[in-house]
């Protein structure tokens, strides 16, 4: 069977399965109602279309605000929420944790959608109950094969989401090792871009580790900085090390390529 979906399988019923796309049965044994919850008519209007399109899938409710999310998912009951991690007044995030919260006995499987990985988003959205992270750009049939992958109990994850929780626990370069300091407040992709740039990397080479873009490796690197109160990459070097980021031993040798760039 083609897999093309990273399911995080061994948490439901299906214990090391993979959905493939391609099987018209993939959705002949579902029966499940949904809300999809996303700022933009025509994105709702194309995933009603494309899930109801799916034998057992059925749209009962659709929601441009979290107000009349959470007002819908209370009077629907639908057995999956969609929601937009961009989505208007609370986000999607929160607007998880308050159907979930409003029906702790029978809560809905919450799938939360995003435009990128973001270390905030997969954080908050497993924090607040959701059973899956979706991105936007994956085909037609991934996402129906997710959809119906979550009304069957699974946890469900595109692969590039289900590639940073790997890379997140396999690194373990998180806030909560540095409990106590200022570093805590940074987010993990903040806490690894500064911990390279103590080392003594450029953007350029600190972008091809992490696999982003320069432009989001100067972004990460502008937060950490704002959320320290400092200003320049030495005073980042050196709190870096005062708090035990990186060891000297840790610090690479020769020319730091783009040093005084930020």
């Amino acid at each position: 069977m083609q897999g093309f979906l990273l399911l995080v399988g061994w948490y439901g019923p299906e214990e090391g399965h993979l959905i493939s796309g391609g099987n018209s049965d993939v959705a002949a044994d579902v029966e499940a109602t949904l809300l999809i919850a996303d700022a933009h008519p025509w994105t709702r209007l194309g995933l009603s279309a494309l899930l109801n399109a799916v034998p057992g899938l059925r749209v009962v409710a659709q929601a441009a605000d979290s107000e009349s999310a959470c007002a819908l998912a209370e009077s629907a009951k639908p057995d999956i929420v969609i929601i937009d991690t961009d989505f208007p007044d609370l986000g999607g995030a929160e607007t998880i944790q308050r159907i979930l919260e409003a029906d702790p006995e029978d809560p809905p499987a919450a799938l939360l959608v995003t435009s990128t990985v973001d270390d905030n988003d997969i954080y908050s959205a497993l924090h607040v109950g959701a059973r899956g992270i979706l991105l936007k750009n994956i085909p037609p049939e991934q996402m129906t094969a997710a959809v119906t992958a979550a009304a069957r109990g699974n946890m469900v994850f595109s692969p590039g989401v289900m590639s940073r929780l790997i890379d997140i626990c396999t690194h373990r370069t998180t806030p909560l090792e540095y409990d106590g300091s200022r570093l805590a407040t940074l987010t993990m992709r903040e806490a690894e871009v500064l911990k390279l740039v103590a080392k003594g990397y450029g953007n350029s080479t600190v972008a091809k580790i992490l696999h982003i873009s320069e432009a989001t490796v100067k972004t990460h690197l502008n937060r950490a900085m704002g959320k320290l109160e400092i200003s320049s990459r030495a005073q980042a070097v050196a709190l870096s090390y005062e708090f035990g980021l990186v060891i000297p031993r840790q610090r690479v040798s020769g020319p730091m390529p783009n040093a005084n760039s930020a």
